[in-house]
């Protein structure tokens, strides 16, 4: 990726420092402004040479009150892993594009100032995208209107840029870009970044949850000629206001966004930060209703300052999509959608919940009368807002030119993916290191376009160190060897020889002493630096007793859980600099000093606690004054409900939470190993817990069941993981009176007309991927239908391998039946994918239109 900016930008450089304008007109928001800067300044005085010494160089008055402005609401995790030149270079390029571009004099300075200046869009580590994107853009939209720009620019995000599924951590806008692909908050991190380097303002909104499927979205917002408009990320549709998410966005019941510093803009404010202002938007696509809550005691008395939280079902359990108190009156408000929440409330050491179906009602009245050791199991179901129409004002031409041109724009991409390296090549380097070649290219094909920096790290290791190499690739992810950098694995080898590890199990040691990843932080070198940064005096005390390290970060790290809203964490260098943390960030500092100094350490799988492990025993770790030191823990066996129509997976359809101050908080057991297969025994928190189960019908229902028991400490809980059947008939949506080739199946036949290339499809395929195994025992016929042969052909020599072998393949003009031979009873049927389950009688007994998450577990509940 280059790294140069342009003629342009450079140009500005020079002249900046002539002007002596205002970035703030405004006096007295700039008041406010340097009042916010010099409370960051005291809080960042630990880091005052990398963050401030940069107004010591010449720089003009606008420079120096955008550079306040930034430092005023930026986060923690900025102030501690940035310096000032860096804040200040993208300024610059900010102020150069609005130069270069004729809608740079037309935006109104606050939406300048909170949606093009701001470098940060999510939770990604920051990089120099902004003057790379200026540079590769500058004369591809110069001369275009605001609108055409937009589309080109998003056009121009598609040819680096596709859909795929990835893990939560947000790559930043030029890895993304060296990947070629992202899950969809890294695709509009990416879209925001591209159009804020071309001075357009952007902004990244997303939906929490959906309401329908267990799923959520993130897209993009532009300012474009005085009004937001909305654009899928990486996604380019024949006009504004279009994408494949349109139809899902009717339904939701939240779209918000965080806008950087003190917005005063008029959107709804759902929170008023003193670094940034929460917003909803959620009127732009849907229906909504303002609803108002009444928290009372049980003599009826109004409750001051109660939390109330406003929870959607989705992933098997209540996720809060907006938390907010009462006032005097007991009351607070929210403005969502036209759909079921659960509202819970809690103060006095008392809690209360209740069903809110915003359909029919405004308001809803809870009493706080519910203690710890309430013993209840409920039913509730949760009916997500109405499926609506959209109507398309693009004509089938722009559609299809439209079309056409992502065709193309997918070749470009996948001739920059021919450049990764290949087998043969791979296989040429194992040789010459010594390496088994089956494992290097393994690593190397995963980290595409980062494959590069991947062997340099390998053939940089010295001889001695030659065996760690794989060790350690194999203990991060599959995302960092596609971002990382040299110096950060370096740093690893480099420094695990001086520290004998206080393990002697190999897999211990390579999971947590020789990985660098703790959790979702940003991998910068740190092992040389903490090796440094202590005395040996303090190192072999640590060793003796990991509390130690604790204890100096108790004393030294100041705790702040506000500061760091971006949720990105700070790095553990950045913690050491700063001296001041979020206590998620203290805990990564405290995994990464441990493992420096040979002593495995971890966050707990379940609760993200730091732990160390001493004589074979994982303790947790104190780092601030106010934790319980000793938790009492019970152990929780889970079995499967003999009657349940399906085995029972986390985050699918169960969660098990633990209670903390009035409210229920979900263990993170997604995915793990410990809750497979049942009975299956894990260890919790002891004291009051609650099992969220729930069952999605195909309208997006869910049959919820709430189970509120109590773990003592010590001894074993047996709880039974039981889900509600459906008792709704069976809904038929035609018959197929065709001769279908395996229409005859003994148990069926499914037909699945898909669009490979676009994300709700790619949602499918994803579905039916991680259910391999079990469509692979059904006795019936599955059909997928393309637009195209070409489509087909390629799909099939790419991806057919790693799907169900039942799954068969054609295309429309040679299939039999068509989409409109389906006979939906409420809207026209549009939206790829459409999955259809046809019975032996030929009835369609099951349609799933358009984006939709978990349509695998439909089907195979429909086999069964």
């Amino acid at each position: 990726m280059r790294k140069v900016i342009a003629v342009s930008i450079f140009a500005y450089l020079v002249i900046s420092g002539c002007t002596d304008n205002h970035f703030i007109s405004d006096r007295a928001y700039r008041k406010k402004v340097e009042a916010q800067y010099e409370k960051q300044k005291e809080l960042a005085k630990n880091r005052s040479k990398q963050l401030f010494s940069v107004f010591d160089q010449k720089i003009s008055n606008s420079e120096k009150e955008a550079l306040q402005f930034l430092y005023a609401y930026s986060s923690l995790n900025d102030l501690a892993d940035y310096n000032g030149d860096f804040f200040l270079k993208n300024i610059r390029a900010s102020f150069a594009a609005r130069d270069t571009f004729s809608w740079g004099k037309k935006i109104p300075e606050n939406i300048f100032r909170h949606f093009v200046l701001p470098v940060r869009v999510n939770n990604e580590n920051l990089d120099s995208s902004r003057w790379v994107f200026f540079n590769d853009l500058k004369d591809r939209i110069k001369s275009l209107p605001m609108k055409e720009a937009v589309l080109e620019v998003n056009h121009w995000c598609h040819e680096k840029v596709t859909y795929r599924g990835s893990d939560g951590r947000t790559s930043s806008p030029l890895a993304s870009v060296k990947t070629a692909f992202g899950r969809c908050g890294e695709e509009s991190t990416f879209t925001v970044a591209a159009l804020r380097a071309v001075g357009i303002p952007a902004r990244q909104c997303y939906t929490p949850r959906w309401a329908h499927c267990d799923d959520n979205h993130a897209w993009v917002e532009v300012w474009v000629d005085g009004k937001w408009r909305f654009i899928g990320a990486c996604e380019p549709d024949a006009d504004l206001d279009l994408a494949w998410f349109t139809k899902p966005a009717k339904r939701a019941m939240l779209v918000n966004t965080t806008v950087f510093g003190d917005y005063e803009g008029p959107e709804d404010v759902l929170q008023k930060d003193p670094l940034f202002t929460r917003i909803n938007v959620l009127e732009n696509y849907a229906p909504i209703k303002k609803v108002t809550v009444s928290v009372v005691d049980l003599s009826g008395k109004p409750c001051d300052s109660a939390q109330v939280e406003f929870q959607l079902y989705n992933y098997a359990e209540f996720y809060p999509l907006f938390k907010t108190v009462t006032g005097k009156d007991g009351k607070c408000s929210f403005t969502t959608g036209l759909g079921d929440l659960l509202v819970w409330a809690a103060g006095k050491r008392k809690y209360g919940f209740a069903k809110l179906d915003v359909r029919k009602y405004d308001t809803v009245k809870i009493i706080l009368h519910r203690n710890e050791s309430a013993s209840v199991v409920m039913d509730i179901d949760l009916v997500p807002p109405v499926e609506r129409e959209i109507t398309a004002e693009v004509s089938d031409s722009a559609r299809k030119k439209n079309s056409d041109r992502l065709a193309f724009e997918d070749k470009l991409r996948s001739a920059y993916e021919a450049t990764f390296i290949d087998s043969s090549k791979s296989a040429r380097l194992a040789t010459l290191l010594n390496l088994n070649p089956d494992t290097l290219w393994t690593f190397l094909h995963k980290s595409r376009g980062n494959w590069r920096e991947i062997t340099e790290f390998i053939t940089s290791t010295s001889s001695g160190s030659k065996h760690l190499i794989f060790p350690l690739l194999e203990n991060i992810s599959e995302k960092d060897l596609r971002d990382i950098e040299p110096d950060a694995l370096e740093d690893v080898i480099s420094s695990t020889s001086k520290y004998q590890a206080l393990t002697s199990n190999t897999a211990e040691f390579n999971k947590y002493i020789l990985s660098p990843r703790v959790d979702n932080e940003w991998l910068k070198p740190c092992r040389n630096f903490f090796q440094s940064a202590f005395d040996a005096a303090f190192i072999d005390s640590a060793r003796n007793s990991p509390d130690i390290i604790a204890g100096w970060i108790r004393k030294n790290v100041v705790l702040n859980n506000t500061g760091n809203y971006s949720r990105a964490p700070i790095t553990p260098t950045g913690v050491f600099e700063l001296r001041v943390a979020d206590e998620h960030s203290a805990a990564i500092c405290f995994v990464s000093i441990c493992r420096s100094f040979g002593i495995p350490a971890r966050l707990d799988p379940a609760t993200k606690a730091p732990q160390y492990l001493f004589n074979g025993t994982w303790k947790e770790a104190r780092l601030h004054e106010s934790k319980k030191q000793d938790v009492k823990k019970g152990m929780l066996t889970l079995v499967n409900f003999p009657e349940n129509e399906k085995k029972p997976e986390y985050s699918t359809h169960y969660t098990i939470e633990s209670y903390e101050d009035g409210f229920f908080r979900t263990l993170d057991y997604e995915g793990s190993p410990l809750v497979q297969d049942f009975p299956c025994a894990i260890e919790v928190s002891a004291g009051p817990s609650l099992m969220v189960t729930g069952v999605r019908l195909t309208n997006g229902t869910v049959l919820a069941k709430l189970k509120f028991f109590t773990v003592k400490s010590g001894e074993t809980t047996n709880q039974s993981i039981e889900l509600r059947k459906n008792k709704l008939p069976t809904e038929e949506y035609g018959r197929i009176s065709e001769d279908l080739p395996g229409k005859k199946a003994t148990e069926g036949m499914i037909v699945a007309w898909v669009d490979p290339d676009k994300e709700p499809t790619k949602h499918l395929l994803s579905d039916l991927r991680q259910k391999k195994k079990e469509f692979g025992a059904w006795k019936g016929s599955f059909m997928m239908v393309f637009p195209s042969e070409e489509q087909m052909k390629t799909f099939v020599k790419k991806e057919a391998g790693s799907l169900p072998p039942l799954i068969n393949y054609s295309f429309q003009s040679s299939f039999p039946i068509r989409i409109s031979d389906i006979k939906a009873k409420t809207v026209d049927i549009k939206n790829l994918p459409v999955v259809i389950f046809i019975n032996r009688e030929g009835v369609i007994i099951y349609l799933s239109e358009g984006y939709r998450i978990g349509t695998g577990d439909e089907l195979l509940t429909l086999m069964k």
